[in-house]
């Protein structure tokens, strides 16, 4: 199996300096507590204009995100909010009552990519992963996008079974390796005792995780 490159140039070089985990996150959608992450974490970069209106100032200009009506009913319309701020990223996530998502803002370029409820960086700062929530979903979506928004690999945060109706192994704690490669914590649906660690790994041009191990047979 080849190791996990997710982005652009297929492998990492041994030598290349790595940077601390980088993460970030929205606690909370509440109005208030947004503006109390404004004034803490983006002074004169971020500003509520207003209700509907949030704007984000990057060195390229002023991005704005408007939401779409109907305001007053939160699964319904589209809602943005902002979430976090670190080393020149901006995460807003997105509400548009099907999805649970956001965007990702890099304040020196002014460019705007795909983003979710939570992302987490790979230390290079070359490739991040994005976790979103669609509405009603037992179940969250895992995106490994390039830091240029292309996005390279969309799965769930579980392995599924044999039967689409079950599910193999649950997965939590994804995190990225000094090397580029994902790896996660496993545990099988059908005995939340036995776990494991898995990589997300290309194996006949199709990403999967591994290692399996053998789960107890569904009930």
């Amino acid at each position: 199996m080849k190791k996990l490159t997710l982005f652009a140039s297929l492998s990492l070089a041994s030598s290349m300096l790595h940077a601390a985990p980088l993460e970030l996150k929205c606690w909370s959608s509440d109005t208030e507590k947004e503006q109390v992450r404004i004034n803490k974490l983006a002074p004169g970069v971020v500003a509520r204009k207003g209700a509907h209106l949030l704007k984000v100032t990057t060195k390229a200009g002023v991005q704005s995100f408007k939401d779409q009506p109907p305001y007053d009913e939160p699964m319904d319309g589209v809602h943005y909010t902002f979430c976090d701020r670190k080393e020149g990223f901006i995460l807003v996530t997105v509400n548009d009552g099907l999805l649970f998502t956001g965007k990702l803002i890099n304040e020196q370029t002014g460019v705007v990519t795909e983003g979710g409820e939570s992302l987490n960086f790979s230390d290079d700062r070359r490739a991040y992963l994005a976790t979103e929530q669609p509405d009603g979903m037992d179940g969250g979506v895992w995106k490994v996008y390039a830091v240029n928004g292309k996005l390279s690999w969309s799965g769930y945060n579980f392995i599924p079974d044999r039967d689409p109706n079950y599910r193999y192994a649950d997965l939590d704690t994804p995190s990225w390796m000094p090397n580029g490669e994902l790896v996660a914590n496993a545990t099988c649906s059908t005995d939340p005792e036995r776990k494991w660690k898995v990589k997300l790994v290309r194996n006949n041009e199709q990403w999967d995780w591994a290692p399996r191990k053998k789960c107890p047979a569904q009930k």
